[in-house]
């Protein structure tokens, strides 16, 4: 079931913006390729870009290389699981398995 909302991405953040790096942003502001406004946590760590919103009732969180030429997502279930996941990826040295982006 999808219920997840821009209120549980200011969620994630409130509870982490103490502990990291990150910024809440809007995705249109961003200017990459996003067709909706939306907020977005964004942060970075030892290469790698993280970005998560809420899209149809559902979270993303997209791990990008800094280039932004490759990438992976997921989908964490909840609060609890989004926060879990960037928790991760600040505290640890995460290897991500990347797929390169089709040229445009």
């Amino acid at each position: 079931m999808f219920d997840l909302t821009e209120e549980d991405v200011k969620a994630v953040y409130e509870q982490l913006k103490d502990r990291y790096d990150l910024f809440l942003t809007n995705a249109l502001s961003m200017d990459d390729g996003f067709e909706e406004d939306c907020p977005i946590l964004v942060g970075r760590s030892e290469g790698y870009i993280l970005w998560l919103y809420e899209y149809g009732g559902d979270f993303v969180l997209d791990i990008l290389n800094a280039e932004m030429t490759a990438g992976t997502h997921w989908h964490p279930n909840d609060v609890e699981q989004a926060v879990e996941d960037i928790a991760y990826f600040f505290e640890n040295e995460p290897k991500y398995k990347l797929h390169r982006f089709p040229k445009r």
